[in-house]
């Protein structure tokens, strides 16, 4: 028998303004002492489509609204900047990859 440890991804359920349900995979959760991010991309199970993925890391703030959870875009371009280059480097040290920075 094999010690291997098996890889479980946390999902998150979201629905989108349309009703849509759509699973993420957390990959990271950073917090400060005011607010909450995370790190999330697609979540995939069917082998055609995680060969076909992209997996597009989103960076999006936890926002509680009246006792719910909420993602939200952070509008700030300074705030995502400077969350976005925290979560990355956490992703790439959990997942041993590399990002790169597309060319604008």
């Amino acid at each position: 028998m094999s010690n291997e440890e098996f890889y479980e991804p946390d999902i998150l359920s979201v629905t989108d303004e349309d009703g849509n349900e759509i699973l993420f995979e957390l990959l990271e959760r950073y917090e400060t002492e005011d607010d909450v991010y995370v790190a999330i991309t697609e979540y995939h199970d069917e082998a055609e489509e995680i060969i076909d993925a992209d997996y597009e890391v989103i960076i999006l703030k936890v926002v509680n609204e009246d006792g719910d959870e909420y993602l939200a875009e952070i509008e700030d371009e300074n705030e995502y900047e400077q969350v976005s280059d925290i979560l990355m480097s956490m992703v790439e040290e959990k997942f041993d990859v590399e990002y790169f920075e597309p060319e604008q």
